[in-house]
């Protein structure tokens, strides 16, 4: 290969090393101005790449030792505005430190989560942030042994040593379904979001706590799962006006399910909040413009992905930070979705 023929072709570390007759670290070590290269050597190398125009990108500093200065987020979804909101909050603080995002989706597939973590390194990433469902030992164990700074986001683990940024789910959840019950409802189905998340099940924690608390019986024929999305919401929804159970008001775990609700109770006839009041969760910018704006319990999205990224960037420049675990609270928003039972 010489560098004629691939002059103006994108270039690789590779063909760079390959046209030097040197190691990918050789050539790694001269791009970041590093010692342990002769300036013989140092000076070919240069050469090559002043010849083909070639711009060294973070896997070559990275091959070096050095920070890549890009942060990496794994997420389950783009689409949703909950998702955008994280990368927002993830983004822009990444920038204000001088850092890029690296965006990694696995659509809340477990093989596609496990696949995505085992494919990132430090060549790639300086440190990870991390949303998924099916988080194991031996997940964790791996991010471990890679040695790269993590953080996980709305995942409470266990270990001690793990950084975490969570919401208190549970505890929004039970604010939300005390103010239906405030307002004379307690027939209220639950909508369920994806079965392998943690803050679907605190939420489902939530709303039976509240319901014990106010010495109502559960109704297991009025729960149904949506998986967190909004024709997920509208099909359980649909099957819950099916069943002919009777229930006054909906819960839904998220706000995506809760426009889902909002469409299946409209094709039915029925009026919200005449017939049916529904509450969700997020806040999404979504829920204040539907017909009727959406109660909603709010949790700080924006904040989530700032201080993720805050505690990342501090274990990344090595400094030592005693809490592990960072519970951000939530507020119950009050629209004209619910309504008092005469």
């Amino acid at each position: 290969m010489s560098a004629k023929k691939i002059k103006n072709s994108k270039l690789t570390i590779d063909d760079i090393a390959k046209l030097a007759g040197v190691s990918k670290a050789t050539v790694s070590y001269v791009i970041n101005d590093k010692p342990g290269v002769s300036q013989e050597l140092r000076c070919k190398i240069k050469k090559i790449i002043e010849d083909c125009n070639y711009v060294p990108n973070s896997a070559a500093r990275g091959l070096a030792g050095e920070k890549t200065h890009f942060i990496g987020l794994v997420i389950p979804d783009v689409s949703d505005m909950f998702y955008a909101n994280i990368i927002r909050g993830v983004e822009k603080t990444s920038n204000k430190y001088n850092y890029l995002l690296n965006l990694y989706t696995t659509h809340g597939e477990e093989e596609k989560e496990q696949r995505v973590i085992k494919l990132i390194n430090s060549n790639m990433v300086d440190g990870l942030i991390i949303m998924a469902y099916y988080i194991k030992d031996n997940f964790i164990d791996f991010l471990k042994n890679e040695g790269i700074p993590f953080v996980f986001i709305d995942y409470p683990t266990k270990d001690e040593e793990i950084y975490s940024v969570v919401v208190d789910n549970e505890s929004g959840a039970f604010e939300a379904t005390e103010y239906l019950i405030s307002l004379g409802h307690q027939k209220i189905a639950f909508l369920e979001g994806h079965e392998a998340a943690w803050d679907s099940r605190a939420r489902f924690m939530g709303f039976l706590k509240a319901l014990t608390a106010n010495s109502i019986e559960f109704n297991p024929l009025l729960v149904e799962k949506g998986n967190f999305t909004r024709e997920g919401g509208y099909k359980a929804t649909k099957k819950l006006l099916e069943k002919g159970e009777e229930f006054t008001a909906i819960f839904a775990s998220n706000d995506q399910m809760a426009i889902g609700a909002v469409r299946a109770i409209k094709e039915k006839g029925l009026k919200i909040p005449d017939n049916i009041s529904i509450i969700g969760f997020d806040n999404i910018e979504a829920s204040s413009i539907i017909d009727p704006p959406l109660t909603t319990v709010m949790q700080p999205i924006y904040e989530i992905g700032k201080k993720a990224t805050e505690i990342l960037i501090r274990l990344i420049n090595e400094e030592k930070i005693e809490q592990k675990k960072f519970m951000l609270k939530t507020k119950l928003i009050k629209r004209n979705s619910c309504k008092a039972l005469n």
